[in-house]
């Protein structure tokens, strides 16, 4: 068990901070308040709830607004506010029933807003209101997320922006791992989401115990106060080979990451777009990561390159070559004579890729892992643009081979994408365009370089099992880990690990559930399963309380006679914004997280504003395939 806060001692890397991403603000001058942030971590499975109290000390009603970063793959299960001693809780709704309340309010006369944007694999959490002079208010937020493993280690991000000096900023982190913990490190605060070469930390087993910033301390790195991410990395000890099996309550959970395995020679076929959109800066760092890449390769490895624009070309014809120092040389020469020109034929990329791993007459004796990395930075303009007959071209062509997709910037179509990659056995990511694009490049390659298993199908005897998750896996790559949940009959005898296990077992399963017919739903076109992959993630995420794509966080007024008599109702208006965000105000995309603002119809007291509640977003866009 690991108890963490903040040193004292890293207030000085704060005396430049860069401005990015929400924050826990109090808007105007004058509004104080204080923030804690709680984490624990149970086998990998992470608990944060996020507390922040303000109070207003001027004479006039002030705004606050409530701020949260939210990894990509947590799922909100609880929000609360506090007024005047009362608690709001938040309800979650299936989206159906929260759009019949967004439309009530509408035909009430009032306006509800529904906003999305993304951030770099983080997802927002807004709530701003009006605070009376004189008023406290308090707010909880909740969410769950399973860390995956990823090149060795498991990563845990939290955020710390309160958006200005605050009284009193905590940080409570405990991880519980019953194999115990090989090695944790808690890096410097990051006060940048952009990748560097360079992570340093403190290494060690240790609990440890250091004070928070004071106010002074606060003001003398930003009068701005914090703006930056507070990281711990860690593995777990692991010696056995089927890995670690708990069980608890009727559930299980199994984590399999064998190590000391041999690394599987690979073909791999890099894709490249070299269409006009690529021109520039995208062009250049991706000729950077991929001489970075090259170098890597291991000798027994097979390789090839294909670029693409309105034609494609292949650096070695009709074959992979092996990674020898002469091979990784002319590759790097024709890398580097690349040109980024013309229009994008994403369907004749992925045949001829096809064709390179699943060779006609191949009769090599030596058994290598087939992967396709394919990079573009728009949508197919020219050949074959129909995505339905692009998704089956590519799994009819591709067979065994595992496809990843990478998308470079905001005009891909990472949609394709994604749907490309969960039909031919590997997973898709967004690279963004920044400084580090190079680095996300090669951290990604990074995490597929090293196979170490392929076709990995873990089962479970006498049929005690059932309701399991996925367990047939396409590759198992070194760092990473597989992890199945499921239900077991009565009568199998539990594993006690610690109380936590109770819920957390349990909760995982429902996590990785909704998670699995989520990604099914997005994997079929017939209606008719969709409807009905569609109404099982509701039923599991109404049970568990969980935000997901299918069901809306809503929050509800009171009544006017549960409030003071100096408020009224105050209707909630859409926000709208530049860059990557998008305002709804009709609907909002299936793959969205949506926040409805149902407002109850209150009897009048006096026309102003709600000290409560003034605006409600849940800022949210989910990548499915995470």
């Amino acid at each position: 068990c690991l108890s963490v806060s903040w040193p004292s001692s890293n207030v000085a890397q704060l005396t430049r901070l860069v401005s990015a991403g929400p924050r826990i603000s109090q808007v105007n001058k004058g509004v104080g308040g204080i923030s804690c942030r709680v984490c624990s971590v149970v086998s990998r499975y992470a608990h944060t709830t996020i507390q922040s109290s303000v109070w207003n000390q001027l004479p006039v009603t002030k705004e606050a607004a409530f701020e949260v970063d939210l990894p990509s793959a947590a799922f909100i299960s609880n929000f609360t506010i506090t007024s005047n001693d009362k608690v709001y809780i938040a309800q979650v709704k299936e989206r159906s029933v929260a759009r019949k309340m967004y439309d009530a309010a509408k035909k009430q006369g009032k306006t509800a807003g529904l906003v999305a944007t993304k951030s770099r694999e983080i997802e927002k959490f807004r709530v701003a209101m009006s605070v009376p002079s004189g008023t406290r208010m308090s707010f909880s937020l909740s969410y769950e997320e399973l860390l995956p493993r990823r090149l060795g280690r498991y990563e845990l991000t939290l955020g710390l922006r309160p958006g200005g000096l605050v009284t009193n900023l905590t940080l409570d982190v405990s991880i519980a791992e019953r194999t115990g913990l090989s090695f944790i490190k808690v890096l410097p605060l990051k006060t940048s989401r952009l990748l560097s070469n360079t992570v340093t930390g403190n290494i060690g087993k240790d609990n440890h115990q250091c004070s928070f910033p004071s106010l002074q301390q606060q003001s003398s790195a930003s009068s701005k106060g914090l703006n930056a991410d507070y990281i711990i990395q860690y593995d777990v000890e692991l010696s056995d080979l089927i890995g670690d099996i708990q069980v608890f309550d009727g559930y299980f959970v199994h984590y399999f990451a064998p190590r000391g395995l041999p690394v599987v020679p690979k073909d791999v076929i890099f894709v490249i777009d070299v269409s006009g959109s690529m021109i520039g800066t995208k062009i250049k760092q991706t000729k950077q990561a991929m001489s970075t890449i090259l170098g890597d390769l291991r000798e027994e490895d097979h390789f090839n390159i294909i670029t693409f624009s309105d034609k494609v070309h292949t650096w070695r014809k009709g074959r992979t070559v092996r990674a020898t120092r002469s091979n990784i040389r002319d590759a790097r020469d024709f890398v580097k004579r690349i040109i980024a020109e013309g229009w994008t034929n994403i369907n004749a990329a992925l045949l001829s890729a096809a064709q390179l791993v699943n060779p006609p007459s191949s009769s090599s004796g030596t058994r290598r892992v087939p992967l396709v990395i394919f990079l573009t930075d728009g949508e197919a303009t020219i050949g074959v643009t129909s995505s339905d007959f692009i998704l089956s071209n590519a799994k009819s062509a591709l067979g065994a081979t595992s496809l990843f997709g990478l998308a470079f910037g905001d005009d891909a179509d990472f949609p394709l994408l994604r749907r490309l990659a969960l039909d031919n056995r590997g997973v898709a990511r967004m690279v963004y365009e920044d400084a580090d694009a190079a680095l996300q490049l090669k951290g990604f390659y990074d995490e597929v370089a090293s196979p170490l298993l392929s076709d990995i199908q873990l089962t479970y005897m006498d049929d005690q099992a059932f309701d399991v998750t996925r367990s047939l896996f396409p590759n198992y790559f070194q760092g990473s880990e597989l992890v199945v949940t499921g239900k077991v009959k009565p009568g199998v005898r539990d594993l006690k690990v610690c109380n936590e296990v109770l819920v957390f077992v349990r909760r995982l399963w429902a996590y990785f559930t909704i998670k699995e017919l989520l990604l099914a739903k997005l994997n079929t076109t017939d209606p008719n399963i969709q409807k009905l992959l569609g109404e099982k993630a509701t039923n599991l995420s109404l049970k568990y309380n969980f935000v997901t794509p299918v069901t809306s966080l809503v929050v509800v007024k009171p009544d006017a006679d549960e409030i003071p008599a100096s408020a009224s109702t105050t209707t909630v208006r859409p926000t709208t914004t530049t860059g990557t965000t998008t305002t709804t105000v009709a609907h909002t995309p299936a793959t969205n997280i949506a926040s409805s603002i149902p407002v109850k119809k209150p009897r009048m007291i006096k026309a102003k504003p709600d000290p409560l509640v003034t605006k409600c977003e849940h800022l949210q866009n989910r990548d499915l395939s995470k």
